[in-house]
């Protein structure tokens, strides 16, 4: 690791240790995301981040989530967030299981099946947020056409408006259910062949349960995600996925995050001159 990096990870465990002395955060493994540093305990997991209202928001996430009934594990909310030195963070806990972030379709496909079945069925607490409020909700549209688009290519600067006005359009008619907004095998734990825990609510709303649908186009391509949905809900999931590198170049923009934003909008650069926005096609 780099001498920034090692900064990064002391800096963040310093943090840590501010904000909840109770436990020995010098040996937490360390891990780095998009919004945030996470630092993993046997018992606890400590997220921490720039952005405040981020955290809060997803401290009520938390909240929300620890009154449903799923079969899977969730994180629980075990502390308030605490701001130090400019960074705030919250402790939630640690699941239970093995990371597989590149189990096969014929491995996982029933497990996904029964998980975004169970997701689809419970009753929607109250308070959730509307679906990309990580990056930038209602604006997003907005963002994307003022900010993003001036940064594209001239050529696929209609294609991006197209893509995200189809979104707009798809969820007018889509039902209304509990999304965890980023289901896939990067963000589940298995135990014996089944899933036992889903973390990384980030992007949790009430919305298209085909936003759930969308990465696994990207991950295993349409023809097998279509084993598991009718034929409407994985058009939907395909409508999503087309914008998925646009929703997080939006995010980078809003967060400051520059190469952030630049990585995704070069991934939908690709995407598009592929023409695999829509469908890697893999399988």
């Amino acid at each position: 690791m780099s001498s920034v990096g090692n900064r990064l990870v002391e800096s963040t465990k310093d943090h840590a240790a501010a904000c909840w002395p109770e436990h020995d955060w010098s040996i937490a493994r360390y891990r780095h995301g998009a919004f945030h540093d996470v630092l993993v305990l046997p018992e606890v997991v400590a997220r921490i981040a720039t952005d405040a209202e981020r955290v809060a928001r997803e401290h009520r996430t938390a909240q929300l989530l620890d009154g449903v009934d799923l079969p899977f594990a969730v994180p629980k909310p075990l502390s308030e967030p605490r701001t130090h030195d400019g960074r705030t963070g919250v402790l939630v806990s640690r699941l239970a299981g093995q990371f597989h972030p590149d189990i096969p379709w014929a491995e996982a496909v029933a497990e996904f099946a029964e998980a975004l079945d169970a997701l689809s069925s419970v009753a929607l607490p109250p308070g959730l947020p509307a679906p990309r409020v990580w990056c930038g909700g209602d604006q997003w549209p907005a963002i994307v056409t003022d900010e993003l688009m001036p940064l594209l290519p001239r050529d696929l600067r209609d294609t991006a408006a197209e893509v995200v006005a189809a979104v707009i359009v798809t969820e007018f008619r889509a039902p209304v259910r509990l999304v965890h907004g980023d289901f896939g095998p990067h963000n589940l734990l298995w135990h014996n062949g089944r899933i036992s825990g889903l973390f990384d609510w980030d992007h949790l709303c009430a919305g298209d349960p085909a936003i759930d649908l969308a990465p696994l186009v990207g991950i295993y391509g349409a023809a097998h995600v279509a084993e598991i949905t009718d034929a409407a809900t994985l058009n939907r999931a395909m409508t999503h996925r087309a914008t998925l590198s646009l929703q997080v170049a939006a995010a980078g923009q809003l967060a400051g995050n520059l190469a952030l934003r630049e990585h995704a909008l070069n991934n939908f650069v690709t995407r598009a001159r592929a023409e695999t926005l829509r469908d890697p096609g893999t399988g």
